[in-house]
């Protein structure tokens, strides 16, 4: 196939060609860019091009091939977005509400362990929501007792969890590194 050959092809072509690729693609850019593709492989295979009797068939087997090719692709690759997604986004991932329950118990655990007034002070405030002045008034201490109470709870409890989280997070890196 000579240039003069394939203006003409192109010319008589190109867009009936992109108004079929848009039936398929629904997107009038990518059906442009996917016939521009089309013609451009013809030119790089012009003297291996088949001469056929029906140019416009071929041409339209041609698009609707590649548009079928990347509807595939795109759905593939949606498909791998949406695991991607339930896996590190949704609340409903089994090893992620493993890994939250057992951080839950660990919590759970670490606040029991506190001293005693620590921990009354700490659930007071964490899960009461309880202000460090109203704590001090129900318990008959000063503000700054409440305050030194929360300080060595949070302490004790980052000190604890830290290797914990670690570990989890590693967990976590693994999972995304897998899919």
């Amino acid at each position: 196939m000579d240039l003069a050959q394939f203006e003409i092809v192109y010319k008589t072509y190109q867009s009936p060609l992109v108004n079929f690729a848009f039936f398929y693609l629904k997107n009038e850019q990518e059906s442009i860019d996917l016939v521009q593709e089309v013609f451009m492989a013809i030119w790089e295979k012009k003297d291996t091009y088949p001469v056929t009797k029906n140019t416009k068939a071929y041409l339209m087997t041609s698009v609707k091939n590649r548009c079928l090719n990347l509807l595939t692709r795109k759905k593939i690759e949606q498909n791998s977005i949406d695991i991607l997604e339930d896996i590190i986004i949704s609340p409903d991932t089994t090893l992620l509400n493993m890994e939250a329950k057992q951080m839950e118990s660990k919590i759970k655990t670490l606040i029991n362990n506190l001293p005693e007034k620590c921990k009354v002070i700490f659930i007071l405030s964490r899960f009461e929501h309880m202000s460090y002045k109203e704590i001090a008034t129900l318990l008959d201490i000063s503000v700054k007792t409440v305050e030194n109470q929360i300080r060595n709870a949070l302490k004790m409890l980052r000190k604890n969890l830290f290797t914990y989280l670690l570990l989890a997070i590693s967990i976590l890196q693994d999972i995304i590194k897998n899919v």
